[in-house]
This record gives C-alpha cells, sequence and structure tokens, in this order.
C-alpha cells in the first residue's frame, strides 16, 4: 500500500476566530480627541503636516484657562485624551461628539480611570488586573505596587500617580467640563475641513477594502505598519485623522484594536508637497541614513536601532518613524516592533521632487 508522505493533515485552527471584522468610521468624537492630542503639546509641533505654524497658532488662541486645565490633566503632551478612544468604540454610530459625552457622563468615575489607564488593553497588561481595579479604587497599597511597578518609567509615573491620587468622581468632572469648551473653542471651526476630508478617505478606504485583507489595509492607511490580529481581536476599527498626519495612534480596548490614521491627500496633478517634504526630511539626517544603510542589511528591532545610533529606544523609535512615514521603513507588530527596508515600494526622493517641480511649474505657465 502506497504512503502519501508529503501530504500536509489539514489544519483547523479554533483559537482564532472566523474573521477579523472591520470598521471605517468618520468619528467626530475621535477626532475632538486627536485634535488635543497634536495641538497641546507644543513640543511636538513640527512633527505634524499641518506645520508648527499653523499648531502653534491655534494653541496660542486657546483660552488661558481651557490650556492650563488641559496641560494639568497632560491631555496632549503624553496623548491622554486618546485613551478615552475605548469610549468613543462604544459610543454608538455616527459615534457624533455629542453622543460621546453622553456616554462619558453615564459611564462610572472609577471606569473612567480604568479608561485612562488602558486596563482594556489586554497585550499591555503587566500586573493582575485585581491590582490596577483596587488602585484606581484608591487602594493605597494597590496604588503603591502600580506606582512602583512604573517607577522606571519617570513619565508614565508621575502621570498615573496624578491620576491615582485624584478622586474618580473629580478627575470625571474635570475631563467632563474640559471637553466641551475644548470641542467649542478649538475643534469646531476646523470641523468641516476635517469631514468633507474623512468622509472622502473613507470611501476611498472602503474601495481598498474590497480588494485587500483588513492586515493589507491597515499597512496601506498607516503607510507600513504590519499587523498580524491575535486571536482576541475580533474587530479593527480605523477613524481618520486630520489633525494628527502623518502619525497614527494605537489603541485596544478588550476585542477591538484601533487605528486613528492619517487621511490620505487628496489626489491630485503632480506630488503633494507634504509627500516630498516627508522625504527630504527622513534623508536630512545623519542618523536617520546610518538607519537606512543598517536596514539595508536586514530587518532591525527598536533596541538594535537604538544601539547602532547610540541613542534611548524613545529616540530611535522617533528616527524610524519619521523613515516609516516617509515610506522607507514598515514596522511588524510584535513583543518588540520589527523594522523592515521597504524596497518594493522605496521613495525615489529625485523623482518625488522632479513631479513636485514639474506640477508647480504648469501651474505656473497655466495661471493668469
Amino acid at each position: 500500500m502506497a504512503v502519501e508522505r508529503n501530504r500536509r493533515a489539514p489544519v483547523l485552527d479554533l483559537s482564532r476566530p472566523a474573521g477579523v471584522q472591520v470598521e471605517l468610521d468618520v468619528s467626530e468624537a475621535a477626532e475632538v480627541l486627536m485634535s488635543i492630542c497634536a495641538i497641546a503639546h507644543p513640543a511636538d509641533h513640527d512633527t505634524f503636516d499641518l506645520g508648527a505654524e499653523w499648531l502653534r497658532a491655534r494653541f496660542e488662541t486657546v483660552p488661558d484657562d481651557l490650556r492650563q486645565d488641559v496641560t494639568a490633566l497632560r491631555l496632549g503632551d503624553t496623548k491622554v485624551a486618546a485613551h478615552l478612544l475605548g469610549i468613543v468604540w462604544e459610543t454608538p454610530k455616527p459615534r457624533t461628539f455629542a453622543a460621546f459625552m453622553q456616554r462619558l457622563e453615564a459611564t462610572e468615575p472609577m471606569e473612567v480611570k480604568l479608561h485612562l489607564f488602558g486596563h482594556y488593553d489586554t497585550s499591555s497588561r503587566h500586573l493582575p488586573p485585581e491590582v490596577v481595579e483596587a488602585a484606581a479604587a484608591g487602594d493605597r497599597s494597590a496604588i503603591d505596587q502600580v506606582l512602583g511597578h512604573l517607577a522606571e518609567f519617570s513619565d508614565k509615573h508621575d502621570l498615573y500617580r496624578t491620576f491615582l491620587e485624584l478622586d474618580g468622581g473629580e478627575l470625571k468632572a474635570r475631563l467632563v467640563d474640559i471637553l466641551p469648551r475644548w470641542h467649542r473653542e478649538v475643534f469646531a471651526p476646523h470641523e468641516p475641513e476635517w469631514r468633507a476630508a474623512a468622509e472622502r478617505d473613507v470611501e476611498a478606504k472602503r474601495a481598498l477594502l474590497a480588494r485587500h485583507s483588513p492586515e493589507q489595509l491597515v499597512e496601506l492607511a498607516t503607510r507600513g505598519y504590519q499587523y498580524a490580529p491575535p486571536p482576541a481581536i475580533r474587530t479593527i476599527a480605523f477613524f481618520p485623522s486630520w489633525f494628527m498626519r502623518p502619525w497614527v495612534i494605537l489603541w485596544e480596548h478588550k476585542s477591538t484594536k484601533i487605528f486613528c490614521y492619517p487621511i490620505a491627500a487628496a489626489a491630485e496633478e503632480g506630488t503633494p508637497i507634504a509627500e516630498v517634504a516627508r522625504v527630504y526630511k527622513a534623508l536630512g539626517d545623519e542618523g536617520r541614513l546610518r538607519l537606512l544603510r543598517r536596514l539595508s542589511e536586514g530587518p532591525v528591532r527598536l533596541s538594535e536601532a537604538a544601539a547602532e545610533l547610540g541613542v534611548a529606544k524613545s529616540t530611535a523609535h522617533h528616527h524610524l518613524a519619521i523613515l516609516r512615514q516617509a515610506g522607507f521603513v514598515t514596522i511588524r507588530d510584535e513583543d518588540e516592533n520589527v523594522y523592515t527596508l521597504r524596497r518594493d515600494l522605496l521613495p525615489q526622493a529625485g523623482e518625488l521632487l522632479a513631479a513636485y517641480l514639474g506640477s508647480s511649474s504648469r501651474s505656473s505657465a497655466t495661471s493668469p
């Protein structure tokens, strides 16, 4: 009797969901939070497509009392506003700001704290959930345990200490007061521009989803972030952001992975100036050029990139993020992110500049 030795046995992995669901949503609530992340931390202004001058002007028009309240809770500088994306996700569609505020006001104060701590992100949980819950409820020994665990991370330690030492009711009351003021004073004047761009972009992404897998859509929307959903993730949610361009904000809430991704430039003749600027910015730093040369030899982990440059991981991450935004590298989501040179779509700096200058010349020639 002949035996088929090379025939593979069929495999059915019951630990994985039958299929990851994708939701693309023009969420006003999510974008209000993104506007805080972008505007309320001046040190990051020069990293955004909107430009440092534009963002600085918006920040300076924020009323003094509102600016102080936002700064006191560090809603911008550590992107704390994005920690509320889980509540955005739980808000019924179309996830308007008004509906989000109703959801926030109906949320128990301790639950608000747990959202701010990222308690519902099971992928990054390092302490037993009951310890975090006890700390949020005010248990002193649990608070000391949480803060002790974060002692080596100074920014996170200081942030969590602020939240833990605030009464939950007071913390929630401050958010309920701050967010509508920010929406009215800062976000509302730019809402039409964001909405038009977001609706256009979501339609384009839905067309891509018809031809690509959810994982491929993640890479396309984020310009190079490679993500394989673990079994616990059942939904990938995409919220297009105008304020955060070109940055990607990631958040995980229970069984949902949330991507606040940068809205793509509108299709137009020639090459958008932001695209050209991103490429030349990426190439205009000796450290990033060294990383590109190292990447040409093979994939690099974040710790290896930091060692290559002799800098902290946070600095290496910033350099690699700029290279990703320009289209030079992809990031593979693992325990420690792995960066790979993107040889298939490696930007041609000279061709981009020539295309941009060519379109500029044609515009000048046809103008009255």
